[in-house]
């Protein structure tokens, strides 16, 4: 028994007649008749009565059966179906697993935009310490992971995604707003708040300011980029860090200014390597680069 004895079977019983049922599978009449006598030797029973000069009488069996084979072929109508929304990129579930300052602002806006065009794909995001986003992608267990650079890691891809200067955010109204770019020096004696030690960045910064012999007044020292800018909008201090996060809270009122000499922030992408990407990640990485062209420049990646 094969697909196309099915197929048969089915055009003739939904037709009722073998001429209607070849014309509609594009065969002719007598490979129509050869497929039904064939499918009736292979099952052991009869699915037609047939009399010269009238037409085909179902039997009580044929019944039994078609109401079986109808089911099948709902089911592969449904396997086409699902197919075609994977081939389309309709359906589907994206893991991504990012650290706070891509997460909070800047993966929002993008998983927004690729919602737009791929409604039926389910988004997860989890937010993690760049030590756990890496672990997790080592483990097979995201789609993709953005985070800080790291050593080579087993089992997962690394490249670069972003890397761009820092900006300084200073509270509303400070004496430093009307400049346009902030240099160590304009920042001796303020008040400080400060990347936690365990930070790369932070080693980075303290060394500008020891280098140009500035004195800071280290009032605050926290993980988190978006916790310091609501410190920095409560007037606690200013401070240093990545511009994905300041620009968000530039909407809200915090004042962001260039800082010179340039301390970069990097991130960089992961994904699986043990297993194939899917259609759906690849389209949503090209989106991830695509706003962040739109937002830092290509040669930010």
């Amino acid at each position: 028994m094969n697909l196309r004895h099915l197929e048969a079977f089915r055009a003739v019983m939904l037709s009722g007649s073998v001429t209607q049922a070849a014309h509609s599978l594009n065969l002719s009449q007598p490979a129509v008749s050869k497929m039904l006598a064939d499918l009736e030797h292979q099952l052991g029973f009869q699915l037609f009565l047939r009399s010269r000069g009238s037409a085909l009488t179902v039997t009580p069996e044929a019944d039994a059966f078609f109401y079986e084979v109808e089911r099948s072929f709902s089911g592969i109508a449904a396997l086409k179906r699902v197919a075609e929304d994977i081939r389309n990129m309709a359906t589907g579930t994206l893991r991504i697993a990012a650290l706070p300052a891509l997460a909070v602002s800047f993966l929002p806006r993008v998983i927004a935009a690729f919602r737009e065009t791929h409604p039926g794909v389910t988004v997860q995001l989890q937010t993690r310490s760049s030590s756990t986003v890496r672990q997790w992608m080592s483990n097979q267990q995201f789609d993709i992971g953005l985070a800080t650079p790291a050593r080579e890691l087993p089992g997962i891809r690394m490249e670069r995604f972003l890397r761009c200067p820092g900006a300084c955010v200073l509270p509303a109204g400070h004496r430093l707003a009307a400049r346009e770019v902030i240099r160590p020096a304009d920042l001796e004696g303020e008040p400080f708040i400060s990347l936690a030690l365990e930070d790369g960045v932070r080693h980075r910064i303290d060394r500008i300011f020891e280098d140009a012999g500035v004195h800071r007044e280290m009032v605050i020292e926290t993980q988190y980029a978006m916790t310091i800018c609501a410190l920095v909008m409560q007037g606690v201090g200013c401070s240093i860090l990545n511009p994905v996060t300041a620009a968000d809270y530039a909407e809200r009122g915090l004042t962001v200014r260039d800082f010179a000499p340039e301390v970069h922030f990097e991130y960089m992408l992961f994904t699986p390597k043990l297993r194939p990407m899917s259609q759906v990640a690849a389209a949503f990485i090209a989106m991830l680069q695509s706003h962040r062209d739109a937002m830092f420049g290509s040669d930010a990646g």
